[in-house]
């Protein structure tokens, strides 16, 4: 492979017309010139200038290269350029994985805030469970991803690289009116009697609520099972039953619905991010980290918020 900083110097001889003037305008000294150009000739098996009382001139394999030098030269510093950019988030891709309940609050207020500050980023999403996230992760096919994990659940994968965000209990979500919504809060055992919307329908997670229930003295009644946040909450409101809602979504639930903490610590998740089984994180990556933790801390101040004030509670 050619030396490329010997080709530098092989056009700079080319236009200067001699080793001198060359090395002034590399800041070298001529022998280092002449050493360099000599070791080129060695590498490539031939002559490359002549040297003669009135300067150096190119041979043919010589103009031959420097013919081709200023392309090669203008597509280094078109990569040197691209690489530039995408070290300072002025270009790139970046793929995001994460699991549907936080879709409409977190994953959504992060994207417009990284758009607001990165608009060069491109944005690749993809939503799915957390098993869904690592195998993507795995498969080089999402650069990070939003997971989640109960108590009760067991760890990911030790290759799965995770970074905390955020502690995300489950509230409970009950119609207006409803004979609870004026407590503090609602202990588990007291929802004994109620019709349930769970708001998951697979995977993992779906045994988490009844396991909870279990712990505490009864089998929840389950009437439905929808991973469509809007149909638990328009159900909820329509007083077909009650429904865990996340933290993190309480900010966005519609106000004909309630809620209220409940007191119970099995039904409380961690919400990290996991990272591909690799030592290298994009520049990209590592921003989105920091808007997704800032997002967090806004979706919790504003969650607690409106528990304090109640907003959505009967008089």
């Amino acid at each position: 492979m050619l030396d490329v900083r010997r080709l530098w110097i092989l056009r700079e001889v080319s236009r200067r017309g001699s080793f001198t003037a060359a090395a002034q305008a590399l800041a070298y000294t001529p022998s280092a010139i002449s050493q360099q150009i000599a070791a080129f000739e060695r590498e490539l098996g031939t002559r490359l200038v002549e040297r003669g009382a009135r300067g150096v001139s190119l041979t043919e394999p010589g103009r031959l290269l420097v013919s081709q030098a200023e392309s090669v030269f203008h597509q280094l510093d078109s990569i040197e350029k691209e690489l530039r950019a995408f070290a300072g988030l002025e270009s790139g891709l970046l793929r995001l994985g994460w699991f549907a309940t936080a879709g409409s609050t977190l994953v959504a207020r992060s994207i417009a805030a990284f758009r607001v500050r990165y608009p060069g980023i491109e944005l690749d999403l993809f939503q799915g469970d957390p098993d869904e996230c690592v195998a993507g992760l795995r498969a080089g096919e999402i650069n990070l991803a939003l997971v989640y994990q109960f108590e009760m659940e067991p760890p990911l994968p030790d290759d799965i690289e995770q970074l905390d965000l955020v502690d995300d209990p489950l509230h409970i979500g009950l119609p207006l009116g409803h004979p609870l919504a004026d407590r503090d809060s609602i202990g588990l055992a007291d929802l004994a009697d109620e019709h349930w919307i769970q708001g998951v329908r697979h995977g993992p997670t779906l045994e988490v609520l009844p396991e909870a229930c279990r712990e505490v003295g009864f089998e929840p009644v389950v009437a439905l099972r929808t991973d469509d946040r809007t149909v638990v909450e328009g159900l909820v409101a329509a007083a077909a039953g009650v429904a865990l809602i996340p933290q993190l979504t309480v900010p966005t639930v519609r106000t004909d619905v309630v809620v209220r903490p409940l007191d119970t610590k099995a039904l409380s998740r961690k919400i990290r991010v996991a990272l591909a089984p690799a030592s290298y994180r994009s520049p990209a990556a590592l921003a989105m980290l920091s808007v997704l933790k800032s997002v967090c801390a806004e979706l919790k101040d504003e969650a607690a918020r409106r528990l304090t004030s109640g907003r959505g509670r009967t008089e």
